[in-house]
């Protein structure tokens, strides 16, 4: 063989091993470091951190800030759900607030996911049986005598109806909140399904915390009713009040309503007056009393 015909193959034969490595690098690498579309991607790293067989709630990357650096504040905003009038004024609120929504509102659910894609938590805002004569207090309400399965069942098709709930507490329910057994029962759910409880404290003697605390489960009782006035004065008023308590003891929960708009406008403002003196603000999942 010719010296130049053997420089050709030699030549060639490289060519060819030059491609090989390139198209091995392209198949494992691609234009992306995951490969492929969006959907099943994971990320890097991923897989190691959840372990073997653990599953890991990937972080919403609007989710607002939530120190639990006392003292601290958690604000849960009940009534969600039967209107979407005050919505915008709740948007402007950049602070960690948990939205507790009125099951079976599926005209409003659009609503929940924009409160969610911005960053808020979500709760089941569950209606239990209140005293009579008004002892209705929504569709789908548990009820004293009810029994485990039965109050299981109606826990279960409420919180279907709502989307990113990972909370629990109470609309109205004077007579069921009184009722150790009932709340038991809906603690006993809430533990079995990975979500928290928060006791409203609506009634003369909840048995909310009770239940909860004798399951293993975080004291989260609500300490000061923010809006039982919709006066700004007031309002201020109750939100000082609110950290007054976060000072003495090192957190706070207080609970206010969704549809009044003198409400997300002065408690929004309060926020910020709050923060510059050095209080901070949290999620309701994140504290405990």
């Amino acid at each position: 063989m010719s010296r130049k015909r053997a420089f050709a193959l030699l030549r060639a034969f490289t060519i060819l091993v030059v491609l090989i490595v390139v198209v091995l690098a392209l198949s494992h690498a691609g234009p992306f470091s995951c490969g492929g579309s969006k959907e099943g991607a994971v990320e890097v790293g991923a897989e190691g951190a959840a372990g073997a067989g653990e599953e890991q709630t990937p972080r919403r990357p609007n989710l607002k800030e939530s120190n639990t650096e006392p003292p601290t504040i958690a604000i849960v905003v009940d009534d969600t759900g039967s209107s979407s009038d005050t919505l915008d004024l709740w948007l402007k609120i950049d602070a960690p607030l948990t939205f507790s929504v009125f099951p079976y509102c599926t005209d409003l659910n659009w609503m929940v996911e924009k409160l969610y894609d911005e960053g808020y938590e979500i709760m089941l805002h569950m209606p239990t049986e209140n005293q009579p004569p008004n002892s209705y207090s929504g569709y789908g309400q548990l009820s004293v005598g009810m029994t485990r399965e039965q109050a299981f069942s109606a826990l279960d098709k409420a919180l279907a109806s709502i989307p990113h709930a990972e909370g629990i507490n109470n609309h109205q329910g004077g007579k069921g909140c009184n009722d150790l057994q009932l709340m038991t029962y809906m603690c006993e759910w809430a533990k079995e399904r990975g979500l928290y409880v928060v006791d409203s404290n609506a009634s003369t003697h909840s048995m909310v915390s009770e239940a909860a605390v004798s399951l293993g489960m975080p004291r989260r009782r609500n300490q000061v009713f923010i809006d039982n006035s919709r006066d700004p004065e007031s309002l201020r008023t109750m939100m000082r009040r609110l950290a007054d308590v976060a000072r003495q003891n090192g957190t706070a929960i207080g609970i206010c309503h969704f549809n009044h708009p003198n409400v997300p406008k002065v408690v929004g403002e309060m926020i910020e007056v709050l923060r510059a003196e050095g209080f901070h603000f949290a999620f309701v999942r994140d504290v405990s009393n």
